[in-house]
């Protein structure tokens, strides 16, 4: 059934974006094919970064895959450790790459150390405003951008405009966000509860932003980061989100997109109307994070591929192509687009959400050679 998908879509995809390879000869970059249009980046991470000196002319931004998160940071109250970063940044700058940083607040009990809610809400409040100016102060202007927020949504599937947050820690520890818990948010709680908790978090987040830009150079942007997989509620509770920040007075410069997709069940429709509706809202976009996974990211738990199959091959590239015509026919509102890795040699997929399955999600294979992926975003 799920090849029986697979082709299905590709049949559609590829009749709306044509696989004809003449858009980039071998000495020609995806840089300089998107010059006139957005910065073209990857992340990269401290363990591998150099391996890539043989593409990384391909790209034109760069962001650390983990190593500016505050467990890496500031592992201890007050004891800042830049050294992983800097190394990284100092590469980026000798390859003339510009430099996302990523992320600033954030829930996840792997990023973020427990001492830091430590004593209640106004503590913890008080150490993400003192992290996040010194971490905007360190970097100063070698950072051009900041995910001051990352993944503050729920995912649930409703029309409810005040159900707006992921659940509290204490709820969902596997899910559930600490920030959240500490502002008083719980499930099956009052409209009113809800509210008054609502505020208190947006409020955390417009602080945030006061201290990031109070603290980075002039010109720096300021975003808020996240993931939508396809849920058309979340995209609306986002922009539900951006209004009331937007009304308190946030100083949001745009929204990342992550824009983390399957082969077989990418909704293109989707991501062009929330380009759209973040743009009406006077607000910059990027893809930060885009890849396309040979596996839907939550049914298909019990399935690995041994192979890279030339149709994958097709249906990946269908689908990248898809998606950059959506991207370049937005340049207007597009700044940035970000692969979330380089190459099919190392992904955080091999191991998320299943450990130790094989899958091909970028634009370069495991020989850092062009799939055809590659050619179908250069194909215009």
């Amino acid at each position: 059934m799920k090849r029986a998908l697979a082709a299905g879509l590709a049949a559609t995809m590829l009749a709306a974006s044509a696989l004809v390879v003449t858009g980039c000869s071998n000495n020609d970059t995806l840089r300089k094919k998107y010059e006139d249009y957005f910065l073209i980046g990857a992340t990269m991470n401290y363990g591998n970064y150099v391996l890539y000196d043989d593409i990384v002319n391909e790209f034109s931004s760069m962001t650390c895959e983990n190593e500016m998160k505050w467990n890496i940071l500031q592992p201890r109250e007050g004891q800042f450790d830049f050294t992983l970063a800097d190394q990284m940044v100092e590469y980026a700058q000798e390859h003339d790459l510009s430099v996302r940083g990523h992320c600033i607040g954030w829930h996840n009990k792997d990023a973020v150390p427990s001492w830091v809610y430590a004593g209640g809400f106004d503590a913890a409040r008080e150490r993400l405003l003192t992290h996040a100016r010194t971490v905007c102060a360190h970097f100063d202007s070698t950072v051009y951008a900041w995910d001051v927020w990352n993944e503050m949504l729920t995912d649930d599937h409703d029309e409810d405009d005040t159900n707006l947050f992921r659940v509290s820690y204490a709820d969902d520890a596997t899910n559930g966000s600490r920030w959240h818990e500490l502002a008083g948010l719980a499930r099956n709680q009052s409209a009113e509860e809800r509210a008054a908790a609502n505020d208190k978090i947006e409020q955390l987040i417009v602080d945030t932003f006061a201290a990031a830009r109070e603290a980075a150079p002039e010109g720096t942007k300021l975003y808020y980061n996240e993931y939508f997989a396809n849920n058309t509620y979340k995209c609306d509770k986002l922009i539900v989100m951006l209004k009331n920040l937007l009304d308190k007075g946030c100083e949001i410069d745009g929204v990342g997109i992550q824009a983390h997709y399957d082969i077989t069940s990418f909704d293109a429709d989707m991501l062009e109307n929330l380009i759209v509706s973040i743009a009406d809202l006077g607000l910059d976009v990027q893809i930060t994070e885009i890849d396309f996974s040979m596996y839907d990211y939550n049914a298909d738990m019990e399935l690995k591929y041994t192979e890279f199959t030339p149709e994958m091959e097709e249906l990946q590239a269908s689908c990248f192509g898809k998606a950059f015509e959506i991207f370049r026919k937005h340049a207007d509102k597009i700044s940035s687009v970000t692969q979330w890795g380089v190459a099919d040699d190392s992904s955080y997929l091999f191991n998320i959400p299943v450990e130790n399955r094989q899958d091909w999600p970028y634009i370069f294979d495991a020989e850092h050679e062009r799939k055809l992926a590659y050619e179908a975003i250069v194909d215009f």
